[in-house]
């Protein structure tokens, strides 16, 4: 086996043994403020590209990915480097918590190019289009979700009265 192999492998059983461990320790929170963390729907991420319908397009995604990308990419060389990788991935842990999707330089370059930044929404969009339509309505970005009350119709038999 290479050095490479082994160091990878030895890394792998120190995880595997240490992670359960860590886990049972520490304080946890009581339930009833388990119960009241707020948890985020994956669809979350596409939410800030939707117009004032809820409706998502392939299209008004791609233009807010180019413009956070181009708002995280604080030196301008088109490739986000370790500190801003950093910046964003803090970002989106604040705001995303439970479903953070950090960025990843999955290519190995070094840095995050937009196509790395953009992977994860696109995939998701992806994912929620069954139709294959370039458009995420309310109903496929938020399957099960209950209207509003003010979108609501009124029940059957109303007179509005």
């Amino acid at each position: 086996m290479s050095g490479d192999v082994k160091i990878a492998l030895s890394v792998i059983a120190i995880l595997a043994f240490a992670l359960p461990v860590l886990g049972c320790g520490g304080a946890s929170l009581p339930r009833s403020h388990q119960a009241a963390e707020e948890w985020h729907p994956p669809a979350e991420m596409l939410d800030k590209y939707a117009d004032k319908n809820g409706m998502v397009t392939r299209a008004a995604m791609e233009a807010g990915l180019h413009a956070d990308f181009t708002k995280a990419d604080t030196n301008h060389d088109g490739c986000l480097d370790a500190s801003e990788v950093r910046a964003v991935n803090e970002q989106r842990w604040q705001q995303d918590q439970s479903t953070a999707s950090p960025l990843i330089d999955f290519e190995h370059t070094g840095c995050i190019g937009f196509d790395e930044f953009a992977a994860t929404p696109r995939s998701l969009f992806d994912q929620f289009d069954k139709n294959g339509d370039g458009k995420l309505t309310p109903d496929e970005l938020h399957p099960g979700r209950k209207p509003s009350p003010a979108k609501q119709p009124p029940p059957q038999g109303s007179n509005g009265s």
